[in-house]
């Protein structure tokens, strides 16, 4: 048997022999059947790039070229080739062209002159298809070397290998460019949008860039406001409920306008449109955002970490960039919904400008406050058993304009454009009520201008550089009246409480030069200088004493150089100096910054950045005995007010493979500089008194794509502490802004024409401190809101049109509101508690029609 086995083995090997040597025959004799082919080509005085277009198409070849650039050479030719390779090496033979194969495709480019000092620059712009509108800081890989547009949506790449580059080009919420390109003409890119309202179309073998994108910088993050009109809400706040459902950005206490970013004060973080800042406006609920979100392109987020390019702030910063406006044709949007009516209309100008107008308005008859009663009831907490509640109504009115004409000039479509903004409200309650035994009469109104402007112009001088020219003014200004009275019927008494009246205002202009040089493909120098100058006005009157009258100015002078450096291909470094002479304070302060990344492979990266940050202009807290917190903005004087200072540190690490996305960030900022004006009446202080804080956290985000389906979760765990002169027992208590966890779950289900959204967070509460000799902080408030929507799109044709419902608050849960909360005495033991209620159970609706 033994035998048997053996003489087996070896028959079998003798048959694999034989099949091997018969299929080396049969694979020789068909590839030299192959290589035998015959290529016809047949030309009577047609361009280069129609025969080759003729040669792909008859015999399924894979050529490269530019077409522009073949065009110009005729070719009179009527022969055979034994293959493809033979047939283009002969077409571009005595022609300033050659040829080689990469990956099967045959790629024809210029001819290399003097390799060893050639440079190719390659260079584009990256625009939507369709309007021609540019997509700025799109993300950009060329030979596997990252780069992002700019404002404009130019970018530049050189190389001193080869002529030949492979381009990747993405942008939120469009299809990706994945293609081959030979450097030459300057090259527009095409990204189309990969939500078209056309459910006829459909086009396959491509990746989009989804909704969001994590960890390509420290502490950055860059939303699609595409999506952001399918979450529940309100559409004229769109924007800000995307934001508010990021990792570190606080959306308990609902501060969607006056953002708190990685546990900063208000007025440290910094919100831009079109380059000039956006400041809150008081707003009903807030649920309208501060600028049209039509208007809105853009979004970038720095939570912190950011670095020398930007400044003037100790906080967050979020750029937002408008459209440029629709070049191609006429298009407009209004929308409807329970509080405004808001427009937006692009025209064409002259084939390369467009002018953008969008304008919103409040219609107050949807919620008139005769028609809503006050609610009244009777507090049981242990500390105040005697305070009573009353929820109020506001009225209020909001309008704002938005103007925006842009244009191109030249071979490299350099933009310039010209931006104006100017918005207004007014909000205002009355109170006439007795509770108990005491008749309260208040009267409290607030109104806000604001208004902004910019000029921008970018400028390409060549392949490896550009200059951005800006300039940007924006103001707001805020008058508040206070009346309050207690009337005490039965001992036939009154007692005036308040009499106030604040007028606060801020201007900011800002004329800045910013330079952009390419050393290469793994260097670049970034240098900037900029003049800035704010101006506050504020004064106040208290039973009609003026006790505050102050105009200051502050100018200063802001230079920056920073280098960006890739080491091979893993390794990002980026560092630079930020100098700030201050006219003012007679000083020159240095703002150091740097960052690290490394990147593995395309779906890990780890970052690092630290840097110190300065503000000149800031909102100062004004506290009074029974806990109401008030902010003014007020200029670094260096005597009562100094200038706020941070350090920020920042590590984190994104993974991301086939729609999955895990992001985890951790920082810690120490704030130097805090002021606050006390007014205590009870212990005899009117005083200003400095502090510091220090912020420490870590975000958490999970995030999944199911085919055209996204959901996501985010858990944010923090503490932000500070330390002020009056804490007579000299430690760190907790800020009020400090919210130790709070957590965000967000769905988005794409059933298109049907959209169905939901969103949930949870706060564990704010502190409640009260001025007093302890300073100690009473038991939290969590928060608590889970908001659904449903949206509809119809027509879809040339008129395009969206109808949805919105369901806020589904569980009525009764949530703080931070921002809008008042304590009145009404006698030695008790308070009336006044704050306009975070948002109830609310339906809405919306109606939307565009082109």
């Amino acid at each position: 048997m033994k035998k048997l086995v053996q003489k087996n083995t070896g028959l079998n090997k003798q048959n694999v022999l034989k099949f091997g040597l018969i299929f080396l025959i049969f694979t020789l004799f068909l590839s030299a059947k192959l290589n035998g082919q015959q290529v016809e080509v047949h030309s009577h005085n047609e361009p280069l790039n129609k025969v080759l277009s003729q040669l792909i198409n008859n015999y399924n070849a894979s050529i490269s070229f530019n077409d522009n650039a073949l065009s110009k050479y005729l070719i009179d030719i009527d022969r055979s080739f034994s293959s493809l390779e033979d047939a283009v090496n002969y077409l571009i033979n005595n022609l300033p062209f050659e040829s080689e194969i990469n990956n099967g495709v045959i790629i024809i480019f210029s001819k290399k002159i003097n390799k060893k000092k050639q440079r190719w620059i390659f260079s584009g712009r990256v625009v939507e298809k369709g309007s021609d509108e540019p997509l700025p800081y799109s993300h950009i890989i060329i030979n596997d070397f990252g780069t992002v547009s700019d404002q404009a949506g130019n970018f530049s790449f050189t190389s001193e290998k080869d002529s030949i580059f492979k381009v990747k080009i993405s942008h939120l919420g469009y299809y990706i460019i994945d293609t081959v390109m030979t450097c030459g003409h300057y090259n527009n890119f095409y990204l189309t949008s990969s939500s078209i309202g056309l459910s006829e179309v459909i086009i396959k073998n491509k990746s989009i860039e989804r909704g969001s994108q994590y960890g390509q910088q420290p502490g950055l993050i860059k939303l699609n406001n595409r999506i952001a009109s399918f979450l529940p809400g309100y559409g004229d706040n769109s924007v800000f409920n995307l934001l508010r459902l990021q990792p570190g950005i606080l959306a308990s206490g609902e501060q969607t306008n006056e953002l708190i970013i990685w546990g900063s004060y208000e007025g440290q973080s910094k919100v831009t449109f079109d380059g000039f800042t956006i400041y809150g406006l008081k707003n009903f609920n807030d649920n309208i955002s501060s600028f049209n979100p039509l208007m809105a392109k853009d979004i970038e987020i720095y939570k912190g970490g950011y670095d020398v390019t930007m400044g003037e702030r100790v906080g967050g910063i979020v750029n937002i960039t408008g459209k440029t406006g629709n070049i191609n044709h006429t298009s407009f949007v209004v929308t409807v919904n329970n509080m405004t009516l808001n427009g937006l209309v692009e025209i064409p100008i002259a084939k390369k400008g467009s002018l953008v107008l969008a304008f919103r308005h409040t219609y107050y008859n949807l919620y008139d406050q005769n028609d809503l009663a006050f609610l009244i009831r009777q507090n049981n907490d242990t500390d105040t058993t005697n305070d009573v509640d009353i929820d109020i109504t506001p009225d209020y009115r909001f309008r704002d304009l938005n103007i925006k004409y842009s244009t191109r000039f030249g071979k490299n479509q350099d933009l310039f454009y010209i931006s104006f903004y100017g918005g207004s409200d007014k909000f205002k309650y009355s109170i006439d009520d007795t509770f108990k035994k005491v008749r309260l009469i208040k009267d409290t109104q607030e109104e806000n201008t604001q208004s902004g402007a910019s000029v921008y112009f970018g400028k390409k001088w060549s392949g490896a550089s550009r200059t951005e020219f800006s300039f940007s003014y924006s103001s707001i200004r805020s008058k508040f009246y206070d009346n309050a009275e207690l009337l005490f019927p039965q001992i036939n008494n009154n007692r005036i409480i308040a009499d106030k009246f604040t007028n606060n205002l801020l201007t900011e202009s800002s004329l800045k030069v910013e330079n952009n040089h390419k050393f290469g493909s793994k260097n670049s120098f970034d240098f900037g200088i900029e003049l800035f100058s704010n101006r506050v006005e504020l004064t106040e009157d208290t039973f009609d004493i003026q006790y505050l009258n102050m105009i200051e100015t502050s100018s200063r002078l802001n230079v920056y150089a920073q280098d960006k450096l890739l080491i091979g291909k893993n390794i990002s470094i980026v560092g630079g100096f930020r100098f700030t002479h201050a006219f003012l304070l007679k000083k020159v302060y240095i703002d150091p910054r740097f960052s690290v990344s490394f990147f593995p492979n395309e779906r890990f990266k780890i970052n690092l950045a630290l840097g110190i940050y300065h503000q000149f202009v800031m909102r100062s807290s004004v506290l009074d005995d029974r806990g109401n917190y008030k902010y003014l903005w007020v200029v670094a004087n260096n005597s009562d007010v100094p200038v706020l200072s941070a350090n920020h540190y920042v590590i984190g690490t994104t993974y991301s493979v086939a729609g999955f996305t895990f992001n985890i960030e951790g920082y810690y900022k120490q704030t130097y500089g805090l002021t606050r004006f006390i007014r205590s009446v009870k212990y005899n202080i009117q005083d200003v008194f400095n502090g510091k804080s220090k912020s420490i956290g870590v975000d958490f985000l999970v995030k999944q794509y199911v085919r055209s389906h996204s959901f996501w979760v985010s858990y944010s765990l923090s503490s932000t502490k500070e330390l002020f002169d009056y804490f007579l027992n000299g430690e760190y208590r907790r800020a009020p802004q400090d919210q130790r966890h709070e957590v965000k779950v967000a769905g988005l289900l794409n059933f298109d024409p049907i959209f169905l959204s939901a969103d949930y967070v949870y706060g564990s509460g704010f502190p409640d401190f009260i001025y007093n000799q302890q300073q100690e902080a009473s038991s939290n408030t969590t928060y608590s809101r889970l908001d659904v929507s449903v949206t509809y799109k119809f027509l879809k044709r040339k008129l395009n049109g969206e109808i949805g419902i919105s369901i806020l608050n589904v569980l009525n849960r009764q949530n703080f509101k931070l921002a809008n909360f008042e304590r009145i005495p009404a006698n030695q033991t008790s308070n009336i508690n006044i704050y306009a209620e975070a948002i109830p159970f609310t339906p809405t609706i919306f109606l939307k029609i565009y082109m």
